[in-house]
């Protein structure tokens, strides 16, 4: 089994989670399970503040997209994203690649429960980012409430002053402007990042296309405020109107549709969930099925399917690949009838604690020794103060440095906070309702069934068998009941099939 390895080390890391630890441990853990890895990722001394900055973890979500692994082994889930919101974003991408996330010190992950509670959070982040965005921490929803500046990116064209309120910039805000403007008027990213350097010399848009296009995005510039999915109207200043700011909009969504329909390219829902049963369920010998796409013999028509991934690398396997649809559908059908009131009052319990657990992050745990610790030392100098001891000037002073720390301290707690989601046991039971009720032609339902209750499928030629998330029992379903392969399921036509286009790399993988 081809895997990558993960690995971060933070400067307030103890021993056993130091790289040498985790990469000891992650290996140990390869050789047991049958993990072949191909390459480390390493990220040193990164707290974690911005996933931007670790840059080995955004070259390994690149590198995912070219198919050539399928897992990517990591020391904790700690070590994967600095809280469980940044953990399911980037785990959700590399499922969209194939790539299956292992844990190598948690086995409780890889229980009925685990599974379940991580399927469901990741799934209803998906499914109601908006709504999951909005549940911020009270800790810093005054700051929200008033537009002040929290902490972070300061978007170009704005500064912030000594009240924490954004303010115009007049040295950068007609660059802003300037953007717009070529933008509306038709001028492509790079002339755009041309122009401007010329008119404005501001190197940091020397091939800076990504922050061009997040500057035609950002609402900031129309006033309104945005943090924490909160939206207040006018919380900003203005430095781009409506009328320009919605055209801009306009054109952007166009080409946006124009990009989709000329890729056009299925979702497979049942990648990294659908395996070979020839090849047995063994986990160290099992290989998945991938998706692939042809056109009919007049070009009429495209159909998709699910092949196994050694027909496809040319390794050899008899196994006849199955329609896309008829499969995703049978299998969306057995998930949602997993939706039965009472497991909808079980699960969201389990992962209403779940989330508690999980939201008591190690570096919000040090926080507040750190502030337990503070206000000892506090109330120590104020009693000393009280009692008239000597130097008082130098106690006034220690009074001051640890009121500093402890303002410092609150404000870094409320800043992780706020990037720490927590959710009730009502959140989830809304949604696992809404579910099961839900528009059964709608992607983002289809996606969540399969995500939260499918742990794996392995296809036969005469049946499947299915591992639900929800316990550890299987059911083996007869093939008979699903759709049989039509005239031009041989191995030959197959070939010519996946000749065509489809969602797996052109070679085998180096």
């Amino acid at each position: 089994m081809n895997a990558v390895a993960y690995y971060r080390y933070s400067s307030h890391t103890q021993t056993e989670a130091s790289i040498e630890g985790q990469r000891k441990k992650v290996e140990e853990y390869a050789r047991k399970k049958g993990y072949v890895i191909l390459h480390e990722y390493v990220d040193r001394a990164q707290t974690g503040t911005s996933e931007k900055n670790r840059k080995q973890l955004q070259q390994l979500i690149n590198d995912s997209k070219k198919r050539g692994f399928e897992y990517c082994l990591v020391y904790a889930l700690d070590r994967w994203g600095r809280n469980l919101r940044h953990s399911i974003e980037n785990e959700s991408k590399l499922k969209n690649n194939g790539v299956i996330l292992v844990s190598a010190t948690e086995p409780n992950e890889n229980t009925p429960s685990g599974r379940l509670n991580r399927n469901v959070m990741m799934s209803f982040s998906q499914y109601y980012s908006d709504e999951l965005a909005e549940k911020v921490t009270r800790g810093i929803a005054l700051s929200v409430e008033q537009c002040k500046f929290i902490g972070g990116f300061i978007p170009l064209g704005f500064m912030v002053d000594e009240k924490k309120h954004y303010q115009i910039d007049p040295l950068t805000a007609p660059v802003v402007h300037k953007i717009f403007e070529l933008y509306a008027a038709g001028y492509s990213i790079t002339k755009i990042n041309e122009a401007v350097i010329e008119q404005f010399g501001i190197d940091r848009f020397k091939n800076a296309s990504n922050s061009i296009n997040r500057i035609l995005d950002n609402p900031n510039y129309k006033g309104i405020y945005t943090r924490g999915g909160a939206e207040v109207a006018d919380g900003m200043p203005r430095i781009i109107t409506d009328e320009l700011f919605e055209r801009v909009a306009m054109i952007r969504a166009k080409k946006m549709r124009s990009k989709t329909s000329t890729r056009n390219e299925a979702e497979y829902l049942l990648t990294t969930k659908l395996f070979c049963g020839i090849h047995g369920r063994d986990t160290d010998k099992r290989v998945m099925m991938v998706g692939v796409s042809g056109t009919s013999k007049h070009k009429e028509r495209k159909h998709h399917y699910y092949v196994c991934k050694n027909v496809w690398y040319k390794k050899g396997c008899k196994k006849k690949y199955v329609k896309k649809d008829y499969l995703e559908n049978f299998i969306l059908e057995k998930a949602r009838e997993q939706l039965t009131d009472e497991n909808i009052v079980f699960i969201a319990k389990s992962v209403a604690e779940k989330s508690k657990q999980e939201n008591n992050t190690p570096i919000i745990a040090d926080i507040k020794r750190k502030l337990r610790e503070n206000k000892k030392k506090l109330d120590n100098l104020l009693d000393i103060l009280e009692d008239g001891g000597d130097n008082r000037d130098e106690i006034n002073g220690r009074i001051t440095k640890r009121k500093k720390e402890k303002a410092d301290l609150e404000k870094a707690l409320a800043r992780e906070q706020f990037e720490n989601i927590e959710v009730t046991e009502e959140d989830i039971g809304a949604f696992l309702v809404r579910l099961k009720s839900g528009d059964e032609n709608d992607i983002k339902h289809k996606r969540a069934l399969i995500a939260i209750f499918i742990n794996a499928v392995y296809l036969y030629d005469d049946r499947a068998t299915i591992f639900f998330s929800t316990t550890d029992r299987l059911i083996e379903v007869d093939y008979s009941i699903l759709p049989e392969a039509d005239e031009t399921s041989n191995s030959n036509n197959l070939r010519s099939v996946l000749g065509c286009s489809h969602n797996q790399p052109s070679a085998p993988p180096s």
